[in-house]
């Protein structure tokens, strides 16, 4: 069953069933999240807004060293581990109000060590905010929230989206090599070091502020039909890169999504 919350003009859906994602994100009736099948893609990876918990992005080989051992972990159909464990786990909702909720689920085996993920939105009448922790311990984590957004809105209009590029993580094919680069030119489907704050417009009439307390941001703009993008803690493959396990000590991210309207 699903979980709803509203605050004027904005409102929420949740499914706690099925990673306790977002499944819908109106303002004034419109939805801004997509929801639409990708082709050869899982339906738990492309639609809604979820968490990503205890790693966000890729593990290369979906493997990872801890305490001697050797952990395999699900791999996706590129022979990597894809966005942690919470997105297609049942989590409880502990608590809910007219305008927000909490959920939380208890994460460990293939990872390492078990922990408790914890995720709470929160709305007021211009703005929600998706705050992700986690109190595992073991090799670290990286966390993050990775939101499909509609590129086209009911009435036609299509998105307007505003990326500022710092610094880019270099790949070879999926996976970092531990480099950042100048940025390129998209499409992406990239990890970045950003500038400013995201921004996606829809024409005069709607704007959504993207601001996070997370270092890094993965832009993936290839599809026709939406844009994500997703605040995390670390790079995908952090744990095989020595120089970058500090991003993989943080325990919480705060997403915040401000809406501006005509």
């Amino acid at each position: 069953m699903s979980v709803r919350a509203a605050a004027g003009d904005l409102a929420i859906e949740v499914d706690p069933a099925h990673g306790a994602r977002l499944v819908s994100f109106t303002v004034a009736g419109e939805e801004l999240l997509s929801t639409q099948e990708v082709p050869g893609v899982p339906t738990s990876i492309s639609r809604g807004c979820y968490p990503m918990v205890p790693w966000a992005g890729r593990i290369g080989g979906g493997t990872l060293e801890h305490a001697g051992r050797r952990h395999a972990l699900p791999l996706d159909g590129d022979g990597n581990a894809l966005h942690g464990l919470g997105l297609d786990a049942v989590w409880q909702q502990d608590d809910a109000t007219h305008d927000g909720a909490v959920f939380s689920v208890e994460l460990g085996d293939p990872w390492p060590v078990g922990g408790r993920a914890t995720l709470r939105y929160a709305l007021t009448p211009r703005q929600l905010v998706c705050t992700l922790t986690w109190d595992g311990a073991g090799p670290g984590a990286s966390l993050g929230l990775h939101p499909w957004f509609r590129r086209t809105l009911s009435d036609g209009t299509r998105a307007d989206v505003d990326v500022a590029p710092l610094e880019m993580v270099e790949r070879d094919g999926a996976l970092p090599t531990g480099r950042l680069v100048a940025p390129r030119e998209g499409p992406w489907d990239d990890c970045f070091r950003l500038a400013g704050d995201p921004v996606v417009r829809w024409g005069d009439a709607l704007t959504l502020r993207l601001s996070s307390d997370a270092p890094w941001w993965v832009v993936y703009s290839e599809p026709e039909h939406a844009v994500c993008i997703e605040p995390q803690t670390a790079p995908p493959d952090a744990f095989a890169h020595p120089d970058w396990h500090r991003w993989l000590q943080a325990r919480s991210l705060t997403f915040t999504l401000d809406v501006e309207t005509r």
